[in-house]
């Protein structure tokens, strides 16, 4: 018996330790190592009738045919929209409208990809709303940014969150800039061709609070006497992080859209719906636990500097918060976390059926007019 004991408790521990190396290394790939591979076309449009399209995955892929709302499909030498109205064949297929926003009309064949962006490019290609490209200064060197122009006093400062590009405030600059506001939309470090964090790592906003300071000092150089920082996903850390610095005075409000408030909680997360490798069984917590522990020692993650809900008693400016309930990459739950720990300060808009970063996609007005009716109730 007592041998038995010793034989099981020693395939416990190399039970956990391998698979906790295994599970490290792939927290690293998937989150902590800057990913620069341009996006994969895993869409076929099968088919064309008028405005609607019949669209296809590509074998081996699992694309968002299905995606709720308003997203957009790029094909190479166009971009267009697809709108909500579907019809799922019974080979898997999906049939939807389709609004070309630019370029050449798509043709049978052609292969594509979704895009929760929803819109083209950059603001000009997208809205015809003029920009310059910019650079502001920072710790590590020259970061690149749009710059928007507008007759308003108070700037709006956009952070695409991990992964992501300046593109993903394209669904909200138009109708800030329709209400008036000059906006900044920025790169910040390890985006493709701005400088490297000095860890080679995404930081979750241990590192990159500071370009997010730089770029509200920029401002600030260049006259703007007040400042609204928006953040994406993780950009929304990066902002938490730099407020819990100490903010420019300049700065008056936040908003934040499927906000990365809590790592920990959105590897949790994600680790619920992944499963051990060769016999497919649920990832035991333990193991998850494990995994953490030793991404902590090969790689620095310090898991309690990136919850950013225990240090809300720090927040000094209202904030916004936008949370989708479908949302299966960052938990609606932290949103809530923070909403309760500061009622005086926070609002929190939760949008049935809008999954990651969907909000604008699932509800595009009710989300313009929650934002900008919170900007202008913080602002007068």
């Amino acid at each position: 018996m007592n041998k038995l004991i010793v034989v099981l408790l020693a395939l416990f521990v190399v039970f956990h330790l391998g698979g906790g190396w295994y599970f490290s290394e792939e927290l690293k790939n998937d989150a902590l190592v800057p990913d620069h591979n341009p996006a994969t076309q895993d869409v076929i449009i099968d088919g064309i009738s008028g405005s609607a399209v019949t669209l296809r995955a590509v074998e081996g892929t699992n694309p968002e045919l299905a995606a709720p709302g308003v997203v957009g499909l790029d094909w190479g030498t166009g971009y267009g929209q697809l709108q909500p109205q579907m019809t799922t064949e019974p080979d898997g297929a999906v049939v939807r409208q389709l609004q070309r926003l630019t370029g050449d009309a798509p043709s049978p064949g052609t292969l594509a990809r979704i895009d929760g962006f929803a819109f083209p490019s950059d603001p000009a290609m997208a809205f015809g709303l003029d920009y310059t490209d910019i650079e502001y200064p920072s710790t590590l060197g020259p970061m690149k940014a749009w710059r928007v122009l507008a007759q308003g006093e108070t700037w709006v400062l956009h952070v695409h969150g991990l992964g992501a590009s300046r593109g993903e405030a394209l669904r909200l600059m138009r109708p800030l800039a329709a209400e008036g506001y000059p906006q900044l939309v920025i790169d910040y470090r390890n985006d493709e061709g701005a400088p490297a964090d000095p860890s080679g790592f995404n930081q979750f906003g241990k590192t990159e609070w500071e370009d997010v300071a730089a770029a509200v000092d920029y401002l600030v150089d260049q006259g703007a006497e007040s400042v609204v920082l928006t953040g994406y996903s993780t950009g929304a850390a990066h902002i938490f992080s730099y407020l819990y610095q100490g903010r420019n005075p300049a700065v008056k409000a936040v908003v934040v859209d499927s906000p990365n408030l809590d790592f920990e909680q959105t590897v949790d997360l994600g680790a619920s719906q992944r499963s051990l490798p060769l016999i497919g069984l649920p990832i035991p917590g333990s193991l998850v636990w494990t995994a953490k522990r030793i991404s902590s020692f090969r790689f620095g993650v310090d898991w309690n500097t990136t919850d950013y809900v225990p240090e809300a008693g720090l927040l000094d400016v209202p904030v916004l918060v936008i949370h989708g309930t479908d949302d299966d990459t960052v938990p609606l739950r932290s949103s809530q976390e923070l909403a309760a720990a500061r009622p005086d300060l926070v609002q929190i808009a939760i949008v049935p059926g809008a999954g990651h970063v969907r909000s604008w996609n699932v509800s595009a007005t009710t989300y313009e007019a929650t934002v900008i009716n919170f900007l202008a109730g913080q602002l007068d």
